[in-house]
């Protein structure tokens, strides 16, 4: 258990004041499982998110196990596992929902479509997790409990009439959700990101390097203003009103010295 003079002094090196109340709702839920001996979880956490809380818990020797539903998804869930019990012991159905979504003319909704309804209904962005979208139907993960809360009253999309229904995690027709991208690669001179983006989406260094200090870039979900800072594999990189991709593998250096990388761009 970490007590409460132990949780101040976590908190104090903390500077953002939503990643104080993050952690800080983190350490209630570990104590909870560690007094109760019973498992507790997080609600979803984006990447930065993640990385933040993991560091920290690592640092305090904390056993947690990362959950994400499939290899696509951006959100997870930290589960806090008594020790008298195992990874296994985990039933993922009591904690996770995946609510599916359908209506008569599927084809002119969108992602925000879908995520504007759901946010209008008061639902908070923790309580979210990724949304999903197939040919016929749209896939939301969500904690479950909200599921019913979603399930009564989600009623219209963008002025649409749809219909709601519970899915199982075990189904397989959650097997298909992935997403939809596009692999290319493309030659840059370094690994700076500004250097990337330049590329990938045909702008100027000036123009991205604006962007970038006015707040339009995200990597793995973190707000970035350093126009020189190096990408890695699997970041996932926003790049506000141009798109969004993740960092595949370097496949080769030119003789020039420039780095050849693959790219999944979202379409």
């Amino acid at each position: 258990m970490i007590s409460k003079s132990e949780k101040q002094v976590i908190l104090l090196n903390i500077n953002s004041k939503d990643e104080k109340i993050k952690i800080s709702n983190v350490i209630d839920k570990y104590n909870k499982s560690d007094i109760a001996s019973k498992i507790t979880n997080t609600n979803f956490l984006d990447l930065n998110e993640k990385n933040v809380v993991t560091s920290i818990l690592n640092r305090e020797k904390i056993n947690y196990k990362v959950f994400f539903v499939n290899s696509y998804c951006e959100k997870c869930i930290i589960f806090f596992i008594p020790e008298y019990l195992n990874e296994d012991s985990i039933q993922y159905n009591e904690y996770i929902s995946c609510i599916k979504i359908k209506c008569g003319n599927f084809g002119k909704l969108k992602h925000k479509d879908f995520m504007g309804s759901i946010y209008s209904l008061g639902i908070k962005n923790e309580f979210l997790g990724d949304i999903f979208l197939t040919d016929n139907a749209c896939y939301v993960f969500v904690i479950k409990t909200v599921e019913k809360y979603i399930l009564d009253n989600l009623i219209k999309v963008a002025n649409q009439n749809v219909e709601c229904m519970d899915v199982s995690l075990d189904s397989k027709e959650l097997e298909k959700l992935k997403i939809d991208y596009i692999s290319k690669e493309y030659i840059i001179p370094s690994r700076r990101v500004d250097a990337l983006l330049s590329e990938v989406y045909n702008l100027s260094r000036k123009k991205v390097k604006d962007k970038i200090m006015s707040g339009d870039l995200y990597i793995n979900a973190k707000e970035c203003t350093n126009p020189s800072l190096e990408f890695y594999k699997d970041d996932i990189v926003s790049f506000r009103k141009c798109g969004k991709f993740r960092v595949g593998n370097e496949i080769r250096q030119t003789k020039s010295g420039n780095i050849c990388i693959n790219i999944e761009k979202y379409r």
